[in-house]
């Protein structure tokens, strides 16, 4: 019961072997070449993999996106415009310059305990959609920056605005 099998004693001459003779400290790991060709190639996928991921949001015209939709795009794009209606699901902006010109935006979807939420407190959905009457009522400019899927109708993922006081505000998804 008081002794080693052989593969245990092996484990624990090879644990022994593998610490110097300074101090009892952990000798320096000496991978072979296979080991820093593998690290190498790994470190070289990620750095390629993140540099490639980022692509920042580009502003747009209000008219060429009003106009296409997200049919010629994919990914981040910034629009400025004024709110021209509010729900819960859905921002209608309008381009300054021509109001006749409107562009409807998808918001995020509420969760399934939102309902909940909303018997404790005001709910982040219905203190967007009060914001975004203000801000229709002042005539306040906003920016969008919108998340485009493909499928044809863009989805806000944040709306930046300037208070009155000339702060910032924002409302982010």
């Amino acid at each position: 019961m008081g002794t080693l099998s052989h593969r245990a004693k092996v484990r624990v001459r090879l644990k022994m072997e593998s610490y110097s003779e300074k101090g009892g400290r952990l000798a320096p790991s000496k991978g072979g070449p296979v080991k820093k060709l593998s690290l190498f190639l790994s470190v070289s996928l990620i750095v390629a993999g993140a540099a490639v991921a980022y692509k920042p949001a580009e502003e747009r015209s209000f008219s060429e996106i009003a106009a296409s939709g997200c049919m010629n795009h994919d990914g981040d794009f910034i629009v400025r415009g004024m709110v021209s209606n509010a729900t819960e699901d859905t921002v209608v902006l309008s381009d300054p310059a021509d109001e006749a010109r409107t562009m409807a935006l998808s918001l995020p979807g509420r969760g399934p305990l939102a309902r909940v939420k909303g018997f404790f407190s005001r709910s982040k959905y219905e203190a967007t959609q009060k914001r975004l009457d203000e801000l229709r009522a002042e005539r306040t400019p906003v920016v969008v920056t919108l998340k485009c899927r493909g499928n044809g109708t863009p989805a806000a993922r944040n709306i930046s605005y300037t208070n009155e006081d000339g702060s910032a505000g924002s409302i982010s998804f």
